[in-house]
């Protein structure tokens, strides 16, 4: 009996935490859209899975904590997506701070995803799945996969190269086939901003040569 209500108590304590954790971050999220001149949208997330892989994943999905509005000149949507892996009885949740921007084209898909540490040593050893680019650190710390590795050795040149080094570690990217992806594992709201920050400076270093070919030029960054 008392370990039953032992159980109980933990079991409304770990809900009553995770509430407050939520509805906090949920303040926090508000408080930094107003900061930015963003606009807080609460769960209504209105572009759908933008053909991302990444919002297919799992059994459940969710969007919440919503921001829209321009970042340094670019029009941004800011979400907390998670999805849920269910097996039998046991469920695993895997969150994310995640920008997503329009690339004003469509072109092949191209993700831009950091090496685990399996991933890492088997490039330095006998080499890992994936495009090869000419910078050996750039080839050491992501793994590229694309649906046209022509056309990925095409969209990151040297200059995207140096930008995509300048992201966060953990920070993955993925182009196509209209929009551009900036995520990462998620981060506090305090730690949000590099995200936004990284999304405009990638959607900067697109080649000219890709966007004569695929599109037109993005508005003016202010």
């Amino acid at each position: 009996m008392l370990l039953l209500f032992g159980i109980l108590v933990v079991i409304v304590v770990a809900g009553a935490v995770s509430y407050f954790v939520t509805q906090q971050r949920a303040r926090d999220i508000n408080a930094f859209a107003t900061a930015h001149a963003l606009v807080a949208k609460g769960n209504q997330w209105e572009l759908g899975d933008c053909g991302f892989s990444l919002f297919d994943k799992g059994n459940r999905r969710y969007w919440r904590n919503v921001m829209q509005g321009t970042w340094n000149g670019l029009a941004v949507a800011y979400c907390d997506f998670s999805y849920v892996v269910q097996t039998g009885k046991n469920s695993e949740t895997y969150s994310f701070s995640n920008v997503v921007s329009s690339l004003g084209m469509e072109m092949p898909w191209v993700t831009v995803s950091p090496r685990g540490m399996i991933g890492a040593f088997a490039e330095k050893s006998v080499g890992a799945p994936g495009v090869r680019f000419e910078s050996i650190d750039f080839n050491d710390r992501f793994d590229v996969q694309s649906s046209d590795d022509a056309f990925a050795v095409e969209l990151i040149d040297a200059q995207m190269i140096e930008a995509l080094l300048a992201l966060d570690h953990g920070a993955h990217v993925v182009f196509g086939p209209d929009s551009l992806m900036v995520y990462n594992h998620r981060k506090p709201v305090v730690e949000i901003a590099p995200i936004f920050d990284a999304t405009v400076a990638v959607t900067q270093r697109i080649p000219a040569l890709v966007r004569a070919r695929y599109g037109q030029p993005p508005a003016p960054i202010a």
